[in-house]
Order: C-alpha cells, then sequence, then structure tokens
C-alpha cells in the first residue's frame, strides 16, 4: 500500500488501485462531467443575471471528496473545456467568460483547492468539519462572485442580486455535499 499525503477520499481509492493512471484519468473526467451536468440545472432569476445552479454542489462535492490536486484538476479542465466551446456551463452556455457569472467561476477554482486542501488535511473525518470546509468555499465563490458581479449591477442592488436569494440553497447544497462526502469518506478502509 502506498502512503498518500491526502486524507480525502479519491487519492486513497486511486493510491490502493493497480491501475493509478486510468483511475486518475477517469476521477478528473468524471469530475468534469458531474459539475457539467449539475450546471444545467439552473433556475434563472428575472432581477439577477446570475442564476442559481447545481454547480456549487458538484464544486463542493468534487473538492470535498478529490482532494486539492486533483479538484483543481477537475474545475481547470471544466474552465478550460467550457472556454474552448463545449457547453458545460449554466444554461449549456460555453466559450467567453466575461459576464456577470465570471467571478462565481473563478471563486469556484479557487474553492475547490481551498477546500480539497481541507479534505486532504482530514476535514471529512467530523460531519462538523466536513460542513465547515464546505462553507468556507461558499464564502470563497460568493466574494469573487460578488466582485465579478459588481461590474454589471448597481451596487446598491449588489447583495440582492448575487448573494441573497442564493443563501437557502447555498445551505441546503452544502449540506447534501458534505453528507454525502463523508459518509462515503467514513465507510472506505484506508
Amino acid at each position: 500500500m502506498q502512503v498518500t499525503s491526502s486524507e480525502a477520499l479519491v487519492p486513497n481509492v486511486i493510491n490502493n488501485s493497480h491501475h493509478k493512471t486510468i483511475f486518475e484519468i477517469i476521477s478528473v473526467l468524471l469530475g468534469i462531467c458531474l459539475i457539467g451536468i449539475l450546471a444545467q440545472i439552473s433556475i434563472p432569476l428575472p432581477w439577477t443575471p446570475v442564476p442559481i445552479t447545481g454547480q456549487t454542489f458538484g464544486v463542493a462535492l468534487v473538492a470535498l471528496s478529490w482532494g486539492r490536486r486533483r479538484a483543481l484538476s477537475v474545475l481547470v479542465g471544466y474552465m478550460t473545456l467550457g472556454m474552448a466551446g463545449l457547453p458545460l456551463f449554466a444554461l449549456g452556455k460555453s466559450g467567453q467568460l466575461v459576464g456577470p457569472s465570471l467571478g462565481y467561476l473563478v471563486g469556484m477554482v479557487f474553492s475547490s483547492y481551498i477546500v480539497g486542501f481541507m479534505s486532504d488535511k482530514g476535514f471529512t473525518k467530523s460531519l462538523a468539519k466536513t460542513l465547515i470546509a464546505a462553507f468556507c468555499g461558499s464564502i470563497i465563490i460568493f466574494s469573487c462572485g460578488l466582485i465579478g458581479l459588481s461590474f454589471f449591477v448597481p451596487s446598491q442592488t449588489l447583495l440582492a442580486a448575487g448573494l441573497f436569494p442564493f443563501i437557502p440553497g447555498d445551505i441546503a447544497k452544502n449540506l447534501l455535499a458534505s453528507i454525502i462526502s463523508w459518509k462515503l469518506r467514513k465507510r472506505a478502509t484506508f
């Protein structure tokens, strides 16, 4: 058994396999597909250019389970493929990213690394710490998102357009991602 520097689920599964390279590639592709599919779960809101999506659930789940290196690979791959023209972004969009959602997408990349780092350090060993890691990711995504959105909406409506309507769903998505990741990690034997 090879020693790993990560306490996250996916790195340990890969390190305990006989086909590490194949599993590495599959894990990144699965992560990209997961986030791309969840991005299509999208609810446009009439008062904001930013829709409610399943992307942030996917980012939290990937970061908590894949660890920082693989989660970052997933998000960079997702962004690259979306910019190259695959319809991976919310509402089937692709290509040029400059727009109201750019900050959120950039925040997802940073979040994947930080939450993945927390997962590598064992945060998914307890549900409370898993939740803390997931909510840290949300803070990063919303912070970057609001900065980007501030170029597209008036400052007096920024929080109503980019934060407040997303909080209830974000809480639910973080709870679900945390429970799934924590339970999977708890069942794994490594």
